[in-house]
């Protein structure tokens, strides 16, 4: 037997109740528990990033995930669940931010351990498992704690709630520790309508008397009506929570949070990384500021961690970049290193990597942004030095937020004091509040402060209005959607609802065919459902006339409307062979589709129209067709930047697809987009367009989702019906999208970077165009550089003509404000470089020329051929005089030779025979002259003594036409006439 001497023994025994203690421990213990033993599965905790839900800044709640499954919009993943859910309250009504720090119990990030049911398990079950968990492996003591519960509410027409109070005496626990309370502590609802029903809640009895909440268990049993009625659900659901660090510090005997093995080792490396070396103590109060530091630096830092490591960007979220400034400045003027964000980001990822392996996954990307954060962070203090000082001497308050720094802070105070000099009231009317956080990028906390300062109070209920609609604005919703539009339609929307209309279908949008190739769309027959006036009127029965607006609901539409970044079909609306609709814009209103436009009537007719009439619906197929391939390029730049930036962070904030183009706004951190990058980018594409690899979709719900799926940080998607768009190899690709797209990559056809705004920023604008303009594009491109080529056979006039056409098609093809990228600035670069450098120059005439007609002559001895027919490519863009001097510049070799050339319609062709093949039956002359009927041209005379092997000809027949016709080829090499020769061939 193995014998364990008695000091190794205590310690051993002191370790494993450490590590019982340990908040990993805690954490793998409450999931394992609803596993194992009660069936429930393992739910993995969703981005702090909320994907569906606009009305919050981050997931501040555990039961964020499961929202759409408690309203009914979204089926649940299982019967039970569980999970420990990253949440992150900054900003809105559940804001701790200025009040982490100052107590050991606020943070801006913590974990919520939960378990529901959705329509399994109810009350008995719920207490009974939660008890059973505190009591057993977490070792609570019944005398140390408290359970509340519903007292009831007569005004809500809800009854105590005995059910619970008897459960959990059934479970042994005392009368004495059993408590009723009412509406606002016991009853949880997740909004002004929708889901809600009483709670009960586990407290434990500090030393002091005071009570801290473990864990409260939901019934959701109710529904919020509109009208504030609370009626019974069909289904009953239970939705829990435990805050992990609170958890660990009871079980752990922590005085606080900050004392639990949550954030000690970041409290360590803290004092290991500072001059100095400072120690945190403990202590709280005005008296304890390096305390209170190493508070909000360590809570800041794992905040910033999680939500950097699932996606969150500071140059679109401008909490994150507040919170990240707010941690720099801890960091370089309380610990003098401006390194330990990212020092600390490590601590982090070592302390919840295993619950939260995106924390490693992602570490090398956050710390590149972390310190891009810092560089700005440095440059913005340097800056803002100056901006104080002018604004200290207008407005010397300001001294006592001095700690502020923010770019904007200094205008966002002086228009402040403007507008309240201009009112006589004590209250910040939330109208300038609003303006102050979205405009200038004032947090909350900092125009608290304000306030403060100047002794005035916010009007909060006003400013909390105007920034919920701000937030649940949609990104892409067009002017049609505005509030007042939405409400001219009510009444509309109304009517049809009550004949059981819901809703528009518009799943044809994403249907067409393949013909040959080709992709069609195919006329939709449908039926009208409203047909509505400018104003918004209902019209039962309508004939026809031009030049009104209109709006038609039909019962189905093929017609994509504006959203996602993509632009709205245009087309038609058939009445009949002498009536329709050209429709202009389509929106959408609560799912009902509008499509707005007027009359058109080809020939006088008795046409009528209701609500009833049968129509065909019609798209424009050559616009679609565009916006399609656009959409698809979009993705593919997307991720072709991603691949040739390896070592970068690249993150699509938002694009913008036409018929005519497709623009991309990214985050990048790292290497910058040079000319370099958007070329190999854009070769990646074409090898996609190339390879014509399959483009598919799929539809899933919200908890479907997993991150190999690319979304936009911030934008708010539905919780059900979410499209995937997927291209495979060479260019994998796939992102959430409900955009329409071609079925291939080689539908594109062909893709040109055009613009790049903002190229050396984070922030960059890519533009680009596909199919045809690209293809267009690209020629004129080819064209600009063998322009530059011969820039010094170009006659000055006639280059300067071609130029200006190049550069105006271009315009039209790439126009966009921004600095000309990629091929198309090389281009203008080429054209700009002929400009200055066109000239007639014998000697380059001469190399150029030659190089040319040795290539041909080359090529025809290797091949056999006793001659050579060829036509000088470079003549097309020179002006005749000079295409005329380089055929002349070639004089007779060892090989019959007849070049050609076509200059501004003009052309020449000249023959050199040598001398010694010369004869009576075969001679330049002859030779030249069997061609002269096919260009109807003539002979130049030549000198007497060179006319057997030299003579020439200009003619004004286009070479093009010429050089397409087989039997023009033959004249042109016509050795019947000529018996010593046999044909051998040509070079075109």
């Amino acid at each position: 037997m193995l014998r364990i001497p008695v000091r190794s023994r205590v310690g051993l025994e002191k370790s494993l109740v450490r590590m019982k203690s340990s908040s990993s421990f805690i954490r793998s213990t409450f999931i394992d528990y609803f596993v194992h033993n009660h069936g429930h599965k393992h739910v993995k905790s969703s981005s702090v990033v909320p994907l569906c839900d606009p009305s919050v800044p981050f997931v501040n709640a555990g039961m964020n995930q499961f929202k759409g499954v408690f309203l009914g919009r979204v089926e649940p993943p299982c019967p039970r669940a569980v999970n420990s859910q990253k949440c992150v309250r900054v900003g809105g009504k559940h804001n701790d931010l200025e009040v982490v720090g100052s107590d050991g119990h606020h943070h801006t990030f913590f974990e919520m351990l939960g378990n529901w049911s959705f329509g399994d398990y109810h009350k008995k079950e719920a207490c009974k498992m939660a008890w059973d968990l505190l009591l057993g492996p977490y070792r609570f003591k019944p005398e140390d704690l408290v359970v509340t519960y519903f007292e009831g509410d007569p005004i809500l027409g809800i009854i105590e709630d005995r059910e619970c109070r008897d459960i959990w005496k059934s479970l042994g626990v005392k009368s004495s520790r059993l408590k009723a309370l009412g509406t606002t502590d016991n009853f949880w609802e997740m909004g002004a309508t929708g889901p809600c029903g009483p709670c009960t809640e586990v407290h434990y009895v500090n030393k002091d008397g005071s009570l801290t909440e473990i864990w409260n268990i939901v019934f959701i049993q109710c529904n919020r009506e509109a009208d504030g009625s609370v009626k019974p659900l069909r289904k009953h659901h239970v939705d829990t929570g435990m805050g992990l660090e609170r958890t660990t510090a009871l079980i752990q005997g922590a005085p606080s949070n900050y004392d639990t093995d949550l954030f000690q080792p970041l409290m360590k490396a803290i004092a290991q990384n500072s001059p100095g070396a400072p120690h945190y103590k403990g202590k709280f109060g005005d008296g304890a500021p390096l305390d209170t530091a190493f508070r909000r630096l360590t809570d800041h830092a794992r905040m910033l961690a999680v939500c950097l490591a699932d996606g969150a960007f500071p140059n679109t979220n401008l909490n994150l970049k507040q919170i990240m400034r707010t941690s720099l400045k801890i960091s370089t003027d309380v610990f003098g290193n401006h390194r330990l964000v990212r020092i600390l980001y490590d601590e982090v990822a070592d302390t919840l990597g295993d619950a939260y392996p995106e924390l490693h996954a992602r570490a090398k990307d956050a710390k590149l942004i972390i310190e891009h954060e810092e560089q700005a962070y440095k440059r913005l203090r340097a800056e803002l030095v100056k901006k104080w000082r002018d604004l200290l001497s207008q407005h010397p308050e300001v001294e006592a937020m001095s700690d502020v720094e923010m770019a904007g802070f200094p205008r966002g105070y002086k228009e402040f004091k403007e507008v309240m000099s201009k009112q006589n009231s004590s209250v910040i009317p939330g109208e300038l509040v609003f303006k102050l956080y979205d405009t200038h990028g004032f947090q909350e906390d900092v125009i608290e402060r304000i306030a403060k300062l100047n002794h005035l109070t916010i009007d909060k209920p006003a400013f909390w209005k105007l920034l919920q609609q701000h937030k649940t604005r949609h990104k892409t919703a067009i002017q049609e959607q505005t509030a007042s539009r939405a409400q001219l339609f009510e009444k509309a929307i109304e009517t049809l609802q009550k004949d059981d209309i819901t809703s528009t279908n518009d799943s044809h949008k994403y249907k067409y065919s393949i013909i040959d190739s080709g992709i069609q769309f195919e006329p939709l027959k449908t039926k009208l459902v409203a047909i509505l006036n400018e104003n918004g009127e209902w019209i039962d029965f309508l004939e026809p006339s031009e030049n009104m607006p209109y709006y038609l609901i039909t019962k189905d539409t093929n017609f994509y409307c504006e959203e996602g970044g993509q632009i709205a079909d245009s087309g038609l609306i058939r009445i009949n062979d002498q009536v329709f609709l050209k429709v202009e814009s389509v929106f959408k209103i609560r799912d009902f589709v509008f499509h707005k436009g007027c009359f058109t009537i080809t020939e006088p007719t008795d046409t009528y129209v209701n609500s009833n009439s049968e129509v065909l619906l019609e798209l424009d197929s050559e616009k679609r067709l565009s916006v399609m391939r656009n959409h698809t390029a979009v993705h593919l730049l997307n991720a072709a930047l991603r691949k040739v930036l390896p070592d970068s962070v690249v993150c699509q904030t938002g694009s913008s697809v036409t018929d005519k183009g497709l623009s991309l706004n990214l985050s990048v951190y790292g290497q910058r987009l040079t000319q370099d990058v958007m070329m190999r980018a854009q070769e990646l594409i074409r090898e996609s367009i190339q390879a014509n690899t399959p483009v598919e979709s799929r539809v899933i719900d919200s908890l479907q989702l997993n991150e190999s799926i690319l979304t936009v940080p911030g934008e708010s998607y539905p919780e059900s019906g979410l499209r995937v768009v997927e291209a495979g190899a060479p260019l994998p690709s796939k992102e959430l999208c409900c955009g329409t797209h071609v079925p291939s990559t080689g539908h594109i056809g062909e893709l040109c970077v055009t613009l790049v705004k903002a190229a050396g920023g984070t922030s960059p604008n890519i533009h680009a165009i596909t199919g045809p303009r690209a293809t267009e594009a690209r020629e004129l491109f080819c064209k600009s550089h063998q322009l530059l080529k011969v820039s010094d056979l170009l006659d000055p006039e006639h280059s300067k003509e071609q130029i200006a056409e190049i550069k105006q098609r271009l315009s039209e093809l790439c126009a966009g404000s921004g600095a000309p990228y990629a091929e198309y600035s090389q281009c203008l670069d080429a054209l700009d470089s002929v400009q200055k450098t066109v000239a007639t120059n014998d000697l380059a005439l001469h190399s150029v020329v030659e190089e040319e007609i040795r290539d041909a002559t080359d090529e025809a001895t290797r091949d056999g051929r006793r001659f050579v027919v060829h036509f000088l490519r470079c003549s097309y863009i020179m002006a005749p005089t000079a295409a005329t001097a380089a055929l002349r510049s070639h004089r007779a070799g060892s090989t019959p030779t007849l070049l050609l050339g076509c200059a501004q319609g003009v052309i020449t062709a000249v023959c050199t025979v040598p001398k010694d093949i010369a004869s009576h039956s075969f001679n330049a002359k002859q030779w030249i002259s069997s061609i002269l009927p096919v260009f109807k041209a003539d002979l130049v005379p030549t000198p007497a003594l060179e006319a057997n092997i030299y003579a020439e000809m200009t003619g004004t027949k286009n070479i093009l036409h010429f050089r397409n016709q087989e039997p023009a080829w033959r004249a042109l090499v016509n050795f019947a006439q000529m018996p010593e020769i046999r044909l051998g061939g040509f070079s075109s």
